[in-house]
This record gives structure tokens, C-alpha cells and sequence, in this order.
């Protein structure tokens, strides 16, 4: 996931933030009397992210649906705070906890309290470090190598279908943050299905224009493409790593000439995350220059997140957390222009599988 840090948008289930929480729908129970039995989650941050905003938004409906009661709080990217939150979770009668950790190792205390307890734990998107992961119930994210590849994948058909045999095209990353493992990742993965692709499909020959980076930030993604399509008005090709600074992109690409008033752009876009006004563009535009966008699918992550950890108060297993470290990675996929409705959500701000 890339760090992202927007505007924080309403939740759909009317979620009330505050300077140290926010709370999930429903009543923040224990387990006495008739109410709903409580599942735990602490955030690494919510207000100002509008990725994890949807992950977040998106596990209180997951847990209700199973007849549980899910209390989500901001950890405000304090693993110090992550940590009182989960003891403050545990002291309340959580069944489970979910933690999207503030960091690596930052956690272990908070974790280990749990465990004491008897709490079952479930990390969700970031990674623990690997003997944290062992001592978790499930640990569940989404392959961002494997989506990327994908991205890669359709990107080339794209590109092949525009441009005739013997073309040469330039391609341009517009890239998260400099050597960072979520900015490679996402590199290599896309380059390895572009150049699978064309190896299996030979004809273009792929000159790459220098990646450049916004840090997830629109205005310094502006001011990097800027800089980008001066010295490369010709650009053929933009894998950009994250929606949240898609505005970004294409304000540039119109202020250059490149994307016309109907949208329509010599220009071909690739995108990440499944930002949901990306992914809606593409379903009603025919015109869209972007031509396939890679879904990490936070509501999906939150209610499989969710599932697991409903099991592990149960004492069950759903049978798709496996492994040592147990892990439940979410299968790749992209929205084309062909799929895209299917992802289409008003509710969400970050498409998910249905």
C-alpha cells in the first residue's frame, strides 16, 4: 500500500473521528448481556488516509454480518499508542484483535499481551516482522508484486494494439518513493509483464524515461510530471503507482496537450490502488486513457482480515490462512475498461473483489 495522506472522507456507517479515535459502527461492547460480541482494530492511521479509510470503513459491515461488533480506532502512527489500544481492547472482553501495524516490530508488546490473554491477533495489509507473524493467528495482505505484473501485462496488450510492429514508445514511471520496497515492488512487477509480454509478442522496442517521484502527494506529483513530459512531450506510455495522485497526472498531461476536454489522450495511463474514480472512469468513459488499474482491494483485505479473526475466537479455521507464518494472500487482479463495472461502488473510495 502506499502512504497515502488525503483528505479524510465520512465513513458510510457514519464513523466519528476524533483526536485519538475512531470508532467503528454499532456499540463498542464487551461481551456482557445481549450485545454483539467485540472484535478489536487499531489502524496505523485513518484520519488523513484515504486508503486505510476504506479498510476501515469496510470491517464494520464484515463483522456485523457475522454478528459481531467491530470498534475501529487510529493508532495515529503511534505503535505506542497501538499498543494501549490493544490492551485497552483486551481489558474490554475482545474476542479478537486486527491491527494494521504502526510498524515491523514496534508492536511485539502489544501483540504478546494478547497472547497472554488469550486474544487471538490478525495483522492486516503492513507486515509484522517474521516471528511476529508465526506467533499471529492469520496475516493477511495482498500480492503487490503479482498485481503489478498483471498491470504490466495489460498495459503492453495496450500499447501493442495502438502502436503497429517496429514502433518504438516511451514508457515513464511516475513512482511513490525512492527506494522504498513498496515503489520497487511495483516496478518490478509491472516491468516483468510488460517484458513478458513483449518477449512473447516481439515488435516494440521500450525506452524508458527516468522515473521520477511524488511521494503519494498530488502537488509534488504535478510538479514531477511537469518536469517529466518538458523534456518528454513525446511520452507514449505513464505507469502511475497510486490513484491518489491520478488528478495530479492528468492535470499535467492536459496542461502539456496530451489529454483532450473528452478525456480521450495519445497517452496511455495504468494506475494502482483501484481508486474507486478511477475504476468508475474507466467503466463510463470510453474515452479514458486509462487502460487498466491494479486493485489491492482494501475492503477485501478487511473483511477476509475479519473472517479470520471471527475463526480464531471460535477456535476454527476458514481453511485459507495456511502456512508458517499462517498468511492469506489476496489473489491478483486488475479493472479494464471491460471489468471495470463490475468494481464500480459508490460506498467505497478503493475497489474490491464482490
Amino acid at each position: 500500500m502506499a502512504k497515502k495522506r488525503l483528505a479524510l472522507v465520512p465513513f458510510a456507517c457514519a464513523l466519528m473521528v476524533t483526536a485519538a479515535t475512531l470508532s467503528g459502527c454499532g456499540n463498542a461492547s464487551g461481551n456482557g448481556g445481549n450485545e454483539q460480541p467485540l472484535i478489536g482494530m487499531s489502524v496505523r492511521y485513518i484520519a488523513g488516509n484515504s486508503w486505510l479509510t476504506t479498510l476501515a470503513n469496510a470491517a464494520g459491515p464484515a463483522g456485523k454480518n457475522q454478528g459481531y461488533n467491530v470498534e475501529t480506532v487510529d493508532a495515529q502512527g503511534s505503535a505506542t499508542r497501538q499498543i494501549q489500544q490493544m490492551q485497552t481492547f483486551i481489558n474490554k472482553g475482545a474476542k479478537a484483535i486486527v491491527i494494521e501495524p504502526v510498524e515491523d516490530r514496534g508492536v511485539a508488546a502489544g501483540i504478546a499481551a494478547a497472547k497472554k490473554a488469550g486474544v487471538p491477533v490478525v495483522v492486516v495489509n503492513d507486515r509484522v516482522a517474521p516471528d511476529l507473524a508465526k506467533s499471529v493467528a492469520c496475516n493477511v495482505y495482498d500480492d503487490g508484486a503479482a498485481t503489478a505484473k498483471k498491470v504490466g501485462e495489460q498495459t503492453a496488450q495496450a500499447v501493442a494494439a495502438r502502436h503497429p510492429s517496429g514502433s518504438t514508445v516511451k514508457l515513464y514511471i511516475q513512482a511513490l518513493f525512492p527506494q522504498e520496497l513498496v515503489t520497487q515492488t511495483r516496478e518490478d512487477g509491472f516491468m516483468a509483464g510488460w517484458n513478458e509480454y513483449f518477449a512473447a509478442h516481439p515488435g516494440i522496442t521500450t525506452v524508458r524515461v527516468p522515473n521520477n517521484y511524488g511521494q503519494a502527494l498530488p502537488d509534488k506529483t504535478l510538479s514531477a510530471m511537469r518536469n517529466v513530459l518538458a523534456g518528454n512531450p513525446d511520452i507514449d506510455v505513464i505507469f502511475n503507482q497510486t490513484d491518489v495522485v491520478m488528478p495530479a497526472v492528468k492535470e499535467a498531461l492536459k496542461g502539456a496537450g496530451l489529454i483532450k476536454d473528452d478525456g480521450s489522450s495519445k497517452v496511455i495511463v495504468a494506475g494502482f490502488d483501484g481508486g474507486m474514480d478511477v475504476v468508475k472512469e474507466m467503466a463510463t468513459n470510453p474515452n479514458s486513457p486509462v487502460v487498466v488499474d491494479g486493485l489491492n482491494q482494501p475492503p477485501t483485505q478487511a473483511a477476509y482480515a475479519v473472517e479470520e479473526a471471527i475463526a480464531a475466537d471460535k477456535g476454527q479455521k476458514t481453511g485459507k490462512c495456511d502456512g508458517s507464518p499462517a498468511t492469506r494472500v489476496l489473489p491478483a487482479l486488475v479493472a479494464t475498461p471491460e471489468t471495470a463495472k463490475d468494481f464500480v461502488n459508490p460506498d467505497l473510495q478503493f475497489a474490491g473483489s464482490k
